[in-house]
């Protein structure tokens, strides 16, 4: 599939986003590979597709935090271009995580080497506070934004449109026990992904429900949009019942401990 020019600029246009979010947007998560994949997929023209691959690249980084010093993966561009590349070439999710993935490391050097570089500004900055120039500090942040936003936008856009037929060739002429080990780490990755959330998340007393999703999940023979509802009933059921607001478990309750005395 050859990318249009106009294409090219919309999908570095959806990197820029991406980085502005967070930064100047407050948390609206613009960069999740959801939303990503669902905006990449409006350009190419395969809403469906750039949903599914946003999707299984959104399972694969739940789990991928930040933690102290430690910079976390910059999802924006990688699910960007992943997905891009995936719908270019004709590939799935194996493809997107390919490409994605290193991606995803350069691109935030890239930005801790900007944000490295804004540090000379910091004593500038210094002087404006201490004489309340307040104008001049928000100048001096949107202008490091715009710089770091523009320079998302032109190396997506001279990966996407110049290096197009270089990764269709490369995908190509792939071997096809590459192929299959990247099937292999598309099917592996996910549950990665749920691993690493369950490893920060998960507390003794979530376990029983834990096995009952999977349990559900695997042999009940529901969708994903069924057992999600009865995940959201145990949780409210969970939260009525720590915060006594099922009357007749409450009372009950609290009638035996009255007994109990007695």
């Amino acid at each position: 599939m050859h990318v249009t020019l106009i294409q090219a600029i919309l999908i570095a246009g959806v990197v820029a986003l991406s980085n502005l979010d967070g930064n100047f947007f407050g948390e609206m998560k613009f960069r999740e590979p959801i939303v990503t994949g669902f905006l990449v997929g409006l350009i190419l023209g395969d809403v469906k597709l750039g949903l599914l691959i946003g999707a299984q690249l959104q399972i694969i980084w739940m789990g991928a935090t930040g933690i102290g010093p430690t910079a976390q993966l910059d999802i924006g561009a990688g699910g960007t271009i992943g997905t891009a590349v995936a719908i270019l070439t004709g590939k799935g999710a194996e493809v997107a995580i390919t490409f994605g993935l290193p991606v995803a490391v350069i691109m935030q050097f890239l930005n801790t080497f900007l944000m490295t570089s804004y540090s000379v500004l910091m004593h500038r900055v210094d002087k404006l506070i201490d004489g309340l120039k307040e104008k001049q500090m928000i100048f001096i942040h949107i202008i490091c934004g715009m710089i770091t936003a523009s320079m998302y936008a032109v190396l997506t856009f001279i990966v996407i449109y110049f290096g197009n037929n270089a990764i269709e060739s490369v995908v190509k002429g792939l071997p096809d026990w590459a192929n299959n080990g990247l099937n292999a780490v598309a099917v592996i990755l996910p549950a990665l992904g749920f691993a690493l959330l369950l490893n920060i998340l998960m507390e003794k007393t979530l376990i029983p429900f834990f096995i009952a999703g999977f349990a559900i999940t695997a042999f009940s023979g529901l969708n994903t949009i069924a057992v999600t509802l009865l995940g959201v009933a145990a949780a409210l059921f969970v939260y009525l019942l720590g915060t006594n607001k099922i009357a007749g478990i409450s009372s009950t309750h609290a009638g035996g401990e009255e007994d109990e005395e007695l």
